[in-house]
């Protein structure tokens, strides 16, 4: 199954102006949300510009909830920097929920911070503090937590 959702709109949270020129997420796949999902389905996220050196240590691929064990694996950028795909180290297992967990202070190569604003709308579920009690203290610091207080977003999916 191949599900990938481009249209964008604001959680709560991160809700604000879209600033011009500032880099959105445009795509997710799986799609959050998505059911029946190949095993062998590559994880992406595709970007409207170029992002940062080192983004990809901010994104993680849990098992089961946000505060479960993270999927070994490796993130790559594309050569222009603007898709990110995960690789995991053991093919997932069936049947099991996962969640990409994208951090709230990923930045742009111009520094600039992700316009989250525009891309909630992807299925994607802001992530508060009080989602990552417990399990949350390797995912603090500034590439984890926005602005605005937030840890990012979520988007699930389910294996076949």
């Amino acid at each position: 199954m191949l599900a990938t959702l481009s249209a964008c709109a604001p959680d709560s949270h991160m809700a604000g102006p879209a600033m011009s020129g500032q880099v959105a997420l445009q795509s997710v796949s799986p799609a959050s949300g998505a059911t029946g999902v190949s095993l062998a389905m590559p994880m992406t996220m595709r970007f409207s510009g170029a992002m940062g050196r080192g983004m990809e240590s901010y994104v993680l691929l849990h098992e089961e909830t946000l505060t479960g064990p993270a999927v070994a694996g490796r993130w790559t950028w594309s050569g222009d920097r603007r898709t990110l795909t995960f690789t995991p180290d053991a093919p997932l297992r069936a049947r099991t929920t996962y969640l990409i967990h994208m951090g709230g202070g990923m930045r742009a190569a111009d520094g600039a911070l992700l316009d989250y604003a525009s891309c909630a709308g992807l299925g994607g579920r802001s992530v508060s503090a009080g989602m990552m009690a417990g399990g949350g203290s390797g995912m603090m610091g500034s590439g984890w937590q926005g602005g605005d207080g937030g840890y990012g977003m979520i988007f699930t999916f389910t294996t076949a």
